[in-house]
């Protein structure tokens, strides 16, 4: 896991936000030239388990060059109806391949302790840094990639 603190050469942080899923929570994106991070960094209930003094850390990663698509799915295909050159109607959900790694965005309908509409980013070919899954994913609501500014930071990449 990449520490945000003390990033390795090559690596920069692009932003610092508040999560907007969840209280207490800040969202970081990491980006070197190959690759786009997004690193979640939470308050841990558990005293024996941290990864940072008293916080969590869950880490999702991209290749760089997966910024303009997941701006692209989300903007152009997801948010649009079928009528406005988007996904046909109940088709929820883009899986493809960007830089020879399996990406997908899926639209849901109920993120964080709001439960309000969003998506799932999710890269198929990366292993969990944390859990033992064969993926690894990342939730972002509407409202962080609007008011939060996401979308704005991942079009600067």
């Amino acid at each position: 896991m990449l520490n945000t603190a003390n990033l390795p050469s090559g690596y920069r942080l692009e932003a610092e936000m508040d999560y907007l899923l969840f209280d207490d929570e800040k969202l970081f994106i990491v980006a070197s030239d190959d690759e786009l991070v997004f690193i979640k960094k939470s308050p841990s209930p558990y005293e024996n388990r941290q990864d940072e003094p008293g916080i969590l850390l869950y880490q999702t990663e991209f290749p760089r060059v997966a910024a303009s698509w997941l701006i692209n799915t989300i903007e152009n295909r997801l948010w649009k109806s079928a009528t406005e050159g988007g996904e046909p109607s109940g088709k929820n959900s883009v899986t493809e391949v960007v830089a020879g790694e399996e990406l997908t965005v899926r639209r849901v309908m109920a993120v964080g302790d709001d439960r309000s509409k969003g998506f799932v980013f999710i890269n198929a070919s990366r292993d969990n840094v944390k859990f033992r899954e064969d993926f690894q994913e990342i939730q972002v609501s509407d409202r962080l990639l609007k008011e939060g500014g996401l979308l704005d930071v991942l079009r600067q990449l």
